[in-house]
């Protein structure tokens, strides 16, 4: 049986008042873009001299693998199993999230204050708001319209689960979730240790 058929069938059993007040896959990943948001705002207020503008950007980091990984592990393949179009839409995803990266990694390297930093934000900033409105016009109805309400629901869960082990701010982690505070440091290789925590543990949920 898919990952979606499984989703899907185990949602439908729990019910809808079982979770009243849960948020759905949807509302999750459309909350992580305005977080994104509100951080990117943050940085363009700062110069790029300033040191918190490179505390900001390593926020931005994280909230964006662990976005990028929820995406990969739970949205994707249900996206290839239930849309006519999705195996198109989920390749052209997982290769946005790669070149994303990729800036964020060449942005780990790069010292605030330098015309390569600013010119690495600008880039950034650019390229995620491009992908996030590509997501909420295209990507998301899609979701909406292939699974139903319940089964949305459950998705949230497994989604939310997940970004709960690598927090962006200071709070404790999900119960059995070893701590990643002194992993997750910022500065170089922060992508790939974000990405490595959150890979290892998404099977658990």
């Amino acid at each position: 049986m898919s990952l979606g058929s499984t989703l899907a069938s185990g949602a439908q059993t729990k019910g809808d008042d079982a979770m009243a007040g849960e948020t759905d896959a949807i509302s999750e990943l459309t909350d992580d873009h305005r977080h994104v948001e509100d951080i990117f705002r943050q940085i363009e207020a700062l110069p790029n001299a300033d040191h918190i503008c490179k505390m900001y950007t390593d926020r931005a980091t994280i909230e964006l693998v662990r976005h990028f990984v929820s995406e990969e592990e739970f949205v994707y393949p249900l996206l290839s199993d239930r849309v006519a179009d999705g195996a198109e839409l989920a390749k052209k995803g997982m290769e946005d999230h790669g070149r994303l990266e990729q800036l964020m990694r060449n942005l780990e390297d790069a010292e605030a204050g330098t015309v390569t930093f600013a010119r690495l934000v600008d880039q950034l900033l650019r390229d995620v708001r491009r992908q996030t409105k590509e997501e909420e016009d295209l990507l998301f109805p899609r979701l909406k319209d292939a699974l139903p309400p319940p089964a949305l629901t459950d998705l949230g869960s497994r989604i939310r689960r997940v970004k709960s082990i690598v927090p962006t701010r200071p709070y404790p982690a999900t119960p059995g979730v070893p701590p990643t505070s002194k992993l997750l440091f910022p500065g170089p290789g922060l992508v790939d240790r974000v990405r490595a925590v959150l890979s290892g543990w998404s099977h658990a949920f």
